[in-house]
């Protein structure tokens, strides 16, 4: 079921949620995880009680979409899969194109509001997928005490200044995005996987060293010579091969003076990431819609084509069916013919036994000359096809 934050929104203030599911064919805690997810606020209890008795009831009032969040609820669809358009939807009108009535600088400013001033500082608060990275590195430490030998890629991760300083990085990073409802994860053993979820849009991350070096440069440490310098940046495209935006160490601006800005931008991406797929995915439904009519007009040129072949070799049939019933009908009268004209040389001149034979051979032959004769056997009132309607109707008549 697909329906707005707004739909919903008007839906879960106009009857008890236990109603509302059971129309939605979801379970009340769907509906409710639903609300949260989508920032929609629900009656608190008793509301339905007093509405009832007549008592005075506030609304409270639907958010504006946080940055990233879906507009659309795919309300009871747990895959992608569930998600495709029917027939019927995709051939009806064709919504509104999308439109954002907030200009993204007055996001960046929302953001910005929100995320507030990031430091980067010892690893006291902890984000938790930062804690999930230090206790696996711990595991590894462990595992190395008791190793009879042990192998580079078994080592812990985080134990160089640099990896440490990367770490820092994150964490700062994750806990400021999460102020915006950005849930990061980090895979990979040497965690160079970095994808930070904002509600609904995903937005994927590298953090590492500079790939190449840009000629005449520096190559000293922009840190002070305390790590080699970092590279991070918004990465897009099947491969991630596309940087949409980055920033990189430098003398003046190391990375670390630069976090709130980069979280801003991030969780920014993530609502002009959305915006653009909606765009698409607009764009899209114009062309699939007319793909999908393309292919029913198509089809039904191809049922009518089909049925004109049908028609015609029907009619074919019963043209080839009564030139051979014709035909049938002379080969009769021509056995008719013959047998009289040799009863006729055989008269009064043969004796009882030939005229015996003659009679039982023209017997014999008058009765296939009635077999095959389509006027006596009534085959020409038997239809030509059971599918021919033409047939049909005479035969009913």
């Amino acid at each position: 079921m697909r329906i707005t934050r707004a739909r919903l929104y008007d839906l879960v203030w106009s009857n008890p949620l236990t109603q509302l599911a059971e129309q939605s064919a979801v379970s009340v805690p769907t509906l409710k995880n639903t609300c949260t997810k989508f920032d929609i606020p629900v009656p608190p209890r008793g509301y339905w009680a007093k509405l009832q008795a007549g008592k005075p009831t506030a609304r409270a009032l639907l958010p504006a979409r946080a940055p990233g969040m879906s507009d659309e609820i795919h309300l009871g669809a747990r895959y992608y899969w569930q998600r495709s358009l029917s027939d019927e939807e995709l051939l009806g009108p064709l919504p509104e194109p999308p439109e954002f009535s907030e200009d993204i600088a007055l996001v960046r400013e929302r953001i910005r509001k929100i995320i507030g001033t990031v430091k980067v500082g010892r690893l006291i608060s902890k984000h938790p997928a930062v804690s999930r990275l230090l206790s696996q590195d711990e595991a590894r430490r462990e595992k190395q005490k008791t190793a009879t030998y042990t192998f580079s890629w078994e080592k812990p991760v985080f134990d160089t200044p640099f990896e440490q300083r990367r770490l820092r990085l994150l964490n700062a990073l994750f806990l400021a995005v999460a102020r915006c409802g950005g849930k990061p994860e980090v895979m990979g053993h040497e965690a160079r996987e970095i994808t930070i979820t904002v509600h609904q849009t995903v937005v994927f991350l590298t953090l590492d060293r500079p790939k190449v070096a840009k000629r005449g440069a520096s190559q000293g440490h922009p840190t002070g010579g305390k790590s080699e310098p970092l590279r991070l940046a918004i990465t897009e495209g099947y491969q991630r091969e596309e940087e949409r935006a980055a920033w990189q160490d430098t003398e003046d601006a190391p990375l670390e003076r630069r976090m709130a800005n980069i979280a801003v931008e991030i969780v920014a991406v993530a609502e002009l990431k959305y915006r653009e797929g909606c765009v698409r995915e607009f764009e899209w439904r114009v062309k699939r819609k007319a793909e999908r009519e393309e292919e029913l007009r198509q089809r039904q040129i191809e049922l009518e084509r089909q049925e004109r072949e049908r028609v015609q070799k029907l009619e074919q049939a019963r043209i080839d069916r009564l030139l051979d019933e014709a035909a049938t009908l002379r080969r009769a009268a021509e056995i008719r013919a013959y047998v009289q004209a040799v009863k006729q040389a055989a008269a009064g001149e043969g004796s009882d036994a030939t005229n015996e034979k003659i009679e039982r051979w023209a017997h014999w032959a008058l009765a296939e000359a009635d077999r095959i004769d389509p006027v006596r056997n009534g085959r020409f009132l038997q239809p030509t096809d059971a599918s021919d309607p033409t047939e049909a109707s005479d035969s009913d008549e």
